[in-house]
C-alpha cells in the first residue's frame, strides 16, 4: 500500500484454517462454506459434478488481518495484491488419486467511498497543517512460525523469534501436526493433535499463562485450555458472549492452544522481546514427527 508492506501471509492455508477456527462460530461457518470450509465428501456444495466447476466469493478479512482490523477510508494510495500460486495443490483437496486445479479467473473487488465536501475539507485541513503530516494506522499482524519436528524428548524449547516493542504480542495460538499430514492427497492437512504436550510461553522472564494448564488429553482433562479457546472472540474481539465453532468433543479431536498476552509488564514496552516456547509432555516423550506451529497475533502500525 503506497509502497509499504502491510501484510503477508504464508501458509495462508493452515494460517487462515487456524484463524477461523478460533474466530468463527456455527452462524459463520454456514457461509464460509462458499469458500470451501467444512465441506464433506457427500457435501460439495460449491462444486458442480458434472463440469467439476466451482466459484467462491473469499473477503479480504478472512486472507488478510489488515482487511479486518481496519475499518476507516484509505484516501489516494495505490493497493497491491500479490498471490503467489503454490507449486502442489496436494493440500487443497483429499482425494485417492491426484487432481488438477485450474483457475480461470481472480477479481480482487474493492469498496469505494466518496466523502463528502466538510470531509475533505477537514483531510486537506490537516495535511496542510504540515509538510511532514502522517496519518497513523494501526492494526494486527499475523505471523506464522514452523518448527518442522520437535524433539523425541519429554521436554524442549522453542526460540521463535525476538521482536521489538512496538510490535507488541496480543496472542499465540499452537498448533500440532503430523508431518505426513502435508502434501499428501489422503490426509486432512487441516487436522491438529494435542501431542501430549503441556504449553508455557516467555516473553523475556514472563510466563504465560501464570498457571500450569496441566493437561491430560487422555483422560479428558483439557477443560482450562477450552476456555481459553471459548473465550479467545471475547478477548480479541470485545464481544460479551463468544460464539466456539467447536464444542468441548470437537476440540478434543482437533485442538489448537490460545495464550492470551495482553497484559505485560510496562518494562517490556521499550525493549526487545524473546518469544519462547516451552514443552512438556506426561509420556517419556513427544510422538515422532510431529511438526509444530506458532501462530502469532501481534500490534503493527503504519504512517
Amino acid at each position: 500500500m503506497g509502497g509499504e508492506q502491510v501484510c503477508m501471509v504464508r501458509k495462508p492455508g493452515i494460517t487462515t484454517t487456524m484463524k477461523s477456527m478460533i474466530s468463527y462460530g456455527e452462524v459463520n461457518a454456514k457461509s464460509l462454506e462458499t469458500v470451501g470450509w467444512g465441506l464433506e465428501n457427500g457435501k460439495q456444495c460449491v462444486l458442480d459434478e458434472t463440469s467439476r466447476v466451482f466459484s467462491g466469493k473469499l473477503p479480504l478479512e478472512y486472507l488478510m488481518v489488515f482487511a479486518e482490523d481496519y475499518e476507516k477510508a484509505i484516501l489516494n494510495i495505490k493497493q497491491k495484491l500479490i498471490l503467489i500460486i503454490a507449486r502442489l495443490f496436494k493440500n487443497s483437496y483429499i482425494e485417492e488419486v491426484d487432481a488438477a486445479l485450474e483457475m480461470n479467473k481472480i477479481e480482487w473487488k474493492i469498496r469505494h467511498v466518496v466523502p463528502s465536501d466538510k470531509q475533505i475539507l477537514k483531510l486537506l485541513n490537516h495535511l496542510n497543517r504540515s509538510t511532514t503530516a502522517k496519518v497513523r494506522i494501526a492494526y494486527r499482524m499475523w505471523d506464522l512460525h514452523e518448527l518442522p519436528t520437535i524433539r523425541e524428548t519429554a521436554s524442549d524449547i522453542w526460540a521463535v523469534k525476538t521482536t521489538n516493542s512496538l510490535e507488541r504480542l496480543r496472542f499465540i495460538i499452537i498448533g500440532f501436526q503430523k508431518s505426513s499430514n502435508t502434501d499428501d492427497r489422503s490426509k486432512d492437512v487441516t487436522q491438529f493433535t494435542h501431542a501430549g504436550v503441556n504449553i508455557r510461553l516467555y516473553l523475556n522472564s514472563e510466563v504465560y499463562p501464570y498457571e500450569r494448564w496441566n493437561l491430560d488429553f487422555d483422560k479428558k482433562l483439557e477443560a482450562v485450555s477450552y476456555y481459553a479457546y471459548e473465550n479467545f472472540q471475547r478477548s480479541y474481539y470485545g464481544k460479551d458472549m463468544g460464539e466456539p465453532m467447536m464444542s468441548i468433543e470437537g476440540f478434543r479431536a482437533n485442538p489448537l492452544f490460545i495464550i492470551d498476552c495482553n497484559y505485560q509488564p510496562d518494562a517490556m514496552r521499550s525493549s526487545t522481546v524473546d518469544i519462547k516456547l516451552e514443552f512438556e509432555t506426561r509420556k517419556t516423550k513427544f510422538p515422532s514427527h510431529t511438526k509444530v506451529y506458532a501462530f502469532i497475533l501481534h500490534d503493527a502500525y503504519l504512517t
